[in-house]
């Protein structure tokens, strides 16, 4: 899953890249040849909305969305699991939400044969259903992840393991693991 999760990361990174440069070329294209490609904006928010949702994923895996960690480090691990339980189900109901909204869209532009009102007329079930994709995979990760850490607290490890599961990382086990990483960037290929 992680491998899988990286590659569309990528992918999403790379059409963010693409968008960038297809907005360069637009705009140089408008003022120096006078000519337009028509649909730049078009193609812009399709990258947009898939990016975001697979931003959305990337993030939650990576326990790397804003959590503000500064007095919550400082409860017991039985508060700290109660305040986690609760951010991850409101995370979990807003994922829910747009899924649920996205779904309808998509079902909607589905019946109705929607096609984008621009010149390139595309037909709005592929964008929409890829979007809907990524946040379906956000609200199953988000899921999954609570059901785990539920499964330890009432199975093996408890408290402690199901907090563990659901808690970001502290600041000493974020630098040591940023520490790391600056030590493997660093070190010659090869040793």
């Amino acid at each position: 899953m992680r491998k899988v999760l990286d590659i569309v990361t990528i992918l999403a990174g790379a059409g963010f890249l693409g968008l960038a440069f297809l907005t360069a070329y637009e705009v140089l294209s408008r003022k120096l040849f006078n000519h337009s490609l028509a649909g730049v904006d078009e193609i812009g928010g399709y990258v947009y909305a898939i990016g975001g949702a697979v931003g959305f994923v990337a993030a939650y895996v990576a326990n790397a969305h804003i959590r503000i960690n500064l007095i919550v480090a400082r409860f017991p691990h039985g508060l700290r699991l109660v305040l986690n339980v609760a951010s991850h189900l409101t995370l979990l109901a807003f994922a829910a939400l747009l899924t649920w909204r996205g779904g309808a869209e998509w079902l909607r532009s589905y019946e109705l044969g929607a096609v984008s009102p621009t010149p390139l007329g595309t037909p709005l079930i592929y964008p929409q259903g890829i979007w809907l994709i990524a946040l379906a995979t956000f609200t199953l990760v988000i899921a999954v992840t609570l059901i785990r850490a539920l499964a330890k607290l009432f199975g093996e490890g408890g408290v402690e393991a199901a907090a563990r599961d659901l808690d970001i990382d502290d600041i000493a086990a974020e630098t040591d693991a940023e520490l790391a990483s600056l030590k493997r960037r660093q070190a010659p290929e090869g040793h």
